[in-house]
């Protein structure tokens, strides 16, 4: 297994940068297995560990615009990775701490043909999920999701710091998580959504 990209990685992240759903979606493949083995020495849940590489690609593609500046992707994906399994191996003590069982669920594996079928329903969720967003939260994402536009460009438009719109759009994102939880959806049925369907 190659620890890096082919040499067009570069490439990639620029076009990511740029907000190429198929381009992220290669890098995404590629570090997806290399996160879960690299998570799982910090965490070995398999459900927390997804639930982490998850977290730690919604921060990426959030943060999308400082791809250009970041000279070795790899390393700064894997401190990203290494802060979301903190954090979330935090919030699970205090759980533990409120009497609150924590039970580990299998992982849920890459996208199959089964899931893509299912991109429909998903869809519709996500509209509805989105529909029940607070009305500023809602705007910040159809602005990002919909238009197209990169949270320095949002944040310009509104006049909001560039922190509060991707502090909003990860708030809107995890909103849509927990909608889709609910009905029965895989975390990465919403990644298939995002980022692998058209709308």
């Amino acid at each position: 297994m190659a620890d890096y990209l082919p040499d067009n990685e570069r490439e990639l992240l620029l076009q990511i940068a740029e907000g190429d759903a198929l381009a992220f979606g290669k890098v995404f493949r590629f570090y997806y297995p290399r996160l879960f083995s690299f998570v799982g020495r910090i965490d070995q849940s398999a459900a927390n560990i997804d639930e982490v590489i998850q977290e730690t690609f919604i921060r990426v593609w959030i943060s999308r615009d400082q791809l250009p500046q970041v000279g070795n992707f790899r390393a700064w994906l894997f401190t990203i990775a290494s802060r979301e399994a903190i954090a979330l191996i935090r919030k699970n003590l205090l759980k533990q701490k409120a009497g609150q069982a924590f039970l580990a669920n299998p992982p849920a594996g890459p996208e199959t043909p089964a899931d893509i079928t299912h991109a429909g329903e998903i869809k519709r969720l996500v509209e509805e999920a989105v529909a029940r967003m607070p009305a500023a939260r809602r705007r910040i994402y159809l602005m990002s999701r919909a238009e197209g536009l990169k949270p320095a460009e949002i944040a310009s438009r509104l006049n909001l710091s560039v922190n509060t719109v991707k502090n909003t759009l990860v708030t809107a994102l995890h909103d849509i998580r927990k909608f889709l939880a609910v009905h029965g959806h895989t975390i990465t049925s919403l990644f298939l959504l995002i980022f692998f369907t058209g709308e």
